[in-house]
């Protein structure tokens, strides 16, 4: 990606336009998510048309499709590979508008809610904040409403540590990066898997790869996981026994 020459916009003008808080325009330039703006001086940069297209497309797919940063970069560094027919995209675009249309529904019953707010709520600390965002699974702004995915993200966090997998017990955020490395590696199997053969599909297989097959596959990997954790549980519980005897 290179800086649009086009047209120069202070930060604030960005913001403005694009909707997007001046700290995650920051963040998403941390993250290579966009390109670096025109330095005139020490002091002064510039952004162009390009950024707000940048932008836009990335508060689209982060509150339209509820994808993750580490998703959506993904997406972008393989977007030349995903290739699809008129009727194809024009499924695609249906299928869109009918989940926007969801969206939209479950927006109207449950209230916005910001980060702050929900941290708040939750009782979660500022170290439990900075962890959460150091693994992914927190991107909103204190002052920005979150997203569906991310409430509920800090929701199941605060519910495994009121559970006592706590700080009293050596546990933070951070002892679950683990889910988002797994979740990324599920993700870029899937992206290598789909995108040198979905040009190949109807659009009524489309529909099934979005509305059975993902699922079907986020099911397997629970299924699999709950599988492996009652196994390790198991074999602790015949070793407590044996050692319970043995005293």
């Amino acid at each position: 990606m290179t800086a649009a020459a086009e047209s120069a916009y202070r930060i604030a003008e960005v913001v403005r336009r694009s909707g997007v808080t001046k700290e995650t325009i920051h963040f998403y330039l941390r993250e290579g998510l966009l390109p670096p703006p025109r330095k005139t001086a020490r002091n002064a940069a510039f952004y162009g048309d390009e950024h707000l297209h940048w932008l836009r497309l990335i508060r689209s797919l982060r509150e339209e499709h509820l994808l993750p940063i580490k998703a959506i970069k993904s997406l972008l560094a393989d977007q030349s590979d995903l290739q699809f027919s008129a009727d194809q995209f024009a499924t695609l675009q249906a299928l869109r508008r009918l989940k926007l249309k969801d969206l939209r529904h479950l927006k109207s019953i449950d209230v916005a809610v910001t980060a702050g707010e929900l941290a708040k709520e939750l009782r979660l600390t500022e170290y439990e904040l900075q962890e959460l965002r150091e693994i992914g699974l927190l991107t909103a702004a204190e002052d920005e409403a979150l997203d569906a995915d991310e409430a509920e993200c800090l929701r199941l966090w605060a519910l495994v540590r009121d559970s006592g997998i706590n700080a009293e017990k050596g546990f933070s955020p951070r002892d679950i990066r683990y889910i988002d490395q797994a979740a990324k590696l599920l993700f870029e199997r899937e992206v290598s898997l789909f995108k040198d053969r979905v040009h190949q599909l109807r659009p009524a297989e489309i529909d099934s790869l979005l509305h059975t097959v993902i699922p079907a596959v986020d099911r397997l990997v629970a299924i699999r996981h709950e599988r492996m954790i009652s196994a390790l549980l198991e074999v602790y519980g015949a070793s407590a026994a044996r050692s319970t005897k043995t005293q």
